[in-house]
């Protein structure tokens, strides 16, 4: 349980209490719905530079130059497309669906949609969070990915250890190596960063989902985030919205990936305010954007 070091687990003994428990889940891999026509990636804004905070950290002022390098390499691209500023929502989206009449106003909005998954409710998967959250990205980009790669192959991909789970910094090289399979053409848009602030990460859902319309996968604590009851262990999601609402109040919409044998009896879309989730994120800060 080394949560310095980032890694997510969730608790095994209760998950072998839980073990005769059938898999309920949202969407499992073998049985997801039709995904929707895939659409070109959509073009990035002219600068990156918009709200850049003043005291962004050193070294994500460094990622967002190499991203601003990198973000060519998305142009294109096919994906699930998104809700992002100057677009039309698409209702039959689940991402939508899950936000529901929380989803803010055009101008500050950013939904990246993405297919739900559920990990396989059973004892040997009980350390997977970090592969749920690669599929959960991974589907932005070919809503086919959770019923075309088996959960256990994200895992190998991604050195994940099933008795401790995967290190955050483990994913960014996997996940590029599968875009870059998907484009063609060399893709490292993500990488591995930490934010140090709620700033930092603030800029992070800046960037990645209103800016560019991807998501992107952190680490938190789940004691104060909703469906885990109190339950605090370390955790790997996928982020898939920032946005403002009318009164200027910040929300987050993620992914959790969790079964209900893990203790997790919550939506598989998840709306919480920025605050709520930095206090979630700031104590197993590790992201990978």
């Amino acid at each position: 349980m080394r949560f310095s070091k980032f890694q997510a687990f969730v608790l095994a003994g209760m998950i072998a209490a839980n073990s005769a428990l059938v898999p309920l889940g949202v969407v499992k891999a073998d049985t997801a719905p039709a995904p929707p026509v895939a659409a070109p990636q959509a073009a990035p804004a002219a600068s990156m530079d918009t709200q850049r905070p003043e005291h962004l950290s050193a070294a994500l002022q460094k990622q967002t130059e190499a991203k601003a390098a990198a973000r060519a390499q998305l142009a294109g691209m096919s994906t699930m497309g998104g809700a992002l500023p100057g677009m039309k929502v698409d209702p039959s989206q689940p991402s939508v669906a899950g936000v529901g009449s929380k989803l803010g106003p055009d101008a500050s909005r950013g939904l990246a949609y993405v297919q739900p998954y559920q990990e396989p409710n059973d004892f040997a998967h009980r350390n997977y969070c970090g592969a749920g959250a690669a599929t959960v990205l991974l589907s932005h980009f070919d809503a086919n990915f959770p019923n075309k790669v088996s959960i256990d192959q994200v895992g190998r991909d991604i050195n994940l250890d099933p008795d401790s789970g995967a290190w955050i910094k483990d994913i960014a090289g996997p996940v590029n190596d599968y875009l870059s399979q998907y484009a063609g053409h060399k893709v490292d848009w993500y990488r591995f960063g930490q934010a140090q602030s709620k700033d930092d990460l603030r800029w992070m859902l800046n960037v990645d989902i209103v800016q560019n319309g991807v998501p992107l996968i952190t680490g938190v604590y789940t004691g104060g985030l909703p469906g885990w009851g109190g339950q605090d262990v370390g955790h790997i999601i996928a982020v898939n919205g920032y946005w403002k609402d009318a009164n200027g109040k910040e929300w987050v919409s993620y992914v959790d990936t969790a079964p209900p044998a893990s203790g997790y009896q919550g939506e598989r879309f998840v709306t919480v305010s920025l605050d709520t989730f930095w206090q979630a994120v700031s104590g197993n800060s590790a992201q990978v954007w």
